[in-house]
């Protein structure tokens, strides 16, 4: 498995973990359809972080960085992932 094939799993299954029963895809608007919360995202962010050795800023949670499981890799791929 490739890094990047790593980060989306690790992406995938962050999400999954607070919206458990929800059938996921990439593209799948998390936060306009409110399958993720302000309290849910933090909890993403605190797994991405410790999972992926990552550090996101408050400055840098913001929804077009969150609102789907596509934009959260991008982001993270800003970050050197």
């Amino acid at each position: 498995m490739t890094t990047q094939d790593t980060v989306l799993t690790t992406v995938r299954s962050a999400v999954q973990d607070v919206a458990p029963g929800i059938e996921l895809t990439d593209d799948l608007p998390l936060i306009a359809e409110r399958i993720i919360d302000s309290l849910s995202l933090l909890k993403v962010v605190t797994r991405l972080e410790h999972d992926l050795g990552v550090r996101i800023r408050d400055t840098e949670v913001l929804p077009r960085n969150f609102e789907t499981i596509t934009a959260i890799r991008a982001f993270l791929a800003t970050k050197g992932h």
